[in-house]
């Protein structure tokens, strides 16, 4: 019979059972612990996973609350050292429940990532999660490598986009160090964004604690600026020689040329001949996740082929307040919905009514 349980790590320990195994993800990484802490949210334990005495895991979790109740999160994790069978990971979701069962009655649900599907896990209350994504292949050190990398589409995308930047007087620039005030301009891009794809931002300060906590050794920021002005943004995250994508924006007068692409072409580029082994995109359409098809879309040209990656599940610890929840967020989710079907109702009245009807009619009211 296989012995099994989890110890607690330090942070060292942790990088050290890591390295030269696996690149560690930075969210699993110490530098992220400061970033958790900014936003309110503290470190529950770092742990090894452990079969018949080896170390075939280690997860990071940290603790953060949603309507009220508690629960974990190990983003990106557990980073498995050993390969991650569906009996080896139903073995280790086992231990961290009793763990956290005997330690902590207050966590609702873990949240952390697995290959395989199982009994025991369930959709994200919250968010989109990935299963699948676009690594840019930076391994080469150089930008002919980078475009030998990329797909026959991918390589005219990158051609075109050069080509509208030059006639748009547009070009690429790294502004990690910019002051506060400044970063309120690449807020501004963001809302834009929002407004026109029709999802909600962070606030702006959660961006810039990114960016302050990391600091620049793992946290950096690259724009295309049009005559001065900036137009798009990507704000990339280090670890372990491997870049991640992580937040950016980009708006309308943008498009004119081509910046996106132009961008997240030459952000590779330049952390190629850093060193950096791959820029990942962060997420794309699988079957699990089809919300993902036109980003994915536009991703794949980056890459010969997509990069599978363990989707985001959360694992109930106490099922009836976790059945509770799903329930309420989905009366909320309905809610939300009605509100926004009778908002475009009324717009659509509105515009039906002959000009100066509608004030008429609230005049009578």
């Amino acid at each position: 019979m296989t012995d099994s349980g989890l110890r607690p790590l330090t942070a060292e320990k942790l990088r050290l059972a890591t390295a030269g195994v696996v690149a560690l993800p930075i969210e699993q990484a110490v530098v992220w612990e400061a970033f958790e802490a900014s936003q309110g949210r503290r470190l529950w334990g770092r742990f090894a996973w452990e079969e018949d005495g080896r170390t075939c895991a280690v997860i990071t979790l940290y603790e953060t609350t949603l309507r009220g109740f508690t629960y974990l999160w190990a983003r990106h994790g557990p980073v498995w050292l050993k390969e991650q069978s569906p009996e080896r990971a139903r073995r280790f979701r086992e231990d961290l429940l009793h763990l956290v069962h005997h330690r902590d009655r207050r966590v609702v649900f873990i949240r952390l990532h697995a290959t395989y599907s199982a009994c025991d896990l369930r959709e994200p209350l919250q968010g989109i999660t990935y299963d699948r994504t676009v690594v840019i292949d930076c391994s080469g050190g150089s930008e002919e490598s980078v475009l030998e990398s990329m797909t026959t589409d991918g390589r005219r995308a990158v051609r075109r986009a050069r080509k509208r930047m030059d006639e748009g007087g547009a070009e690429i620039v790294e502004e990690t160090g910019l002051a506060r005030e400044q970063f309120r301009e690449y807020y501004a891009v963001l809302e834009e964004t929002s407004s026109r794809d029709g999802f909600r931002p962070h606030s702006e300060q959660v961006y810039w604690d990114m960016l302050t906590t990391l600091g620049p050794d793992h946290a950096r920021l690259f724009g295309v600026r049009v005559e001065g002005d900036l137009v798009c943004w990507d704000l990339v995250v280090l670890n372990d020689r491997q870049a991640m994508a992580y937040y950016g924006a980009s708006s309308h007068a943008a498009r004119r040329v081509l910046g996106p692409d132009a961008l997240d072409f030459g952000v590779a580029v330049i952390l190629a001949g850093e060193g950096v082994r791959g820029l990942d995109l962060m997420g794309a359409h699988s079957p699990r996740v089809p919300e993902l098809y036109s980003v994915g879309r536009y991703k794949q040209r980056f890459a010969h082929s997509f990069t599978d990656v363990d989707g985001a599940w959360d694992m109930p610890v106490r099922p009836a307040v976790h059945a509770g929840l799903v329930r309420a967020l989905r009366a909320k989710h309905a809610g939300d919905g009605l509100r926004t079907r009778l908002g475009a109702d009324l717009r659509r009245l509105r515009q039906r009514t002959p000009t100066g009807a509608a004030g008429t009619t609230a005049g009578q009211d």
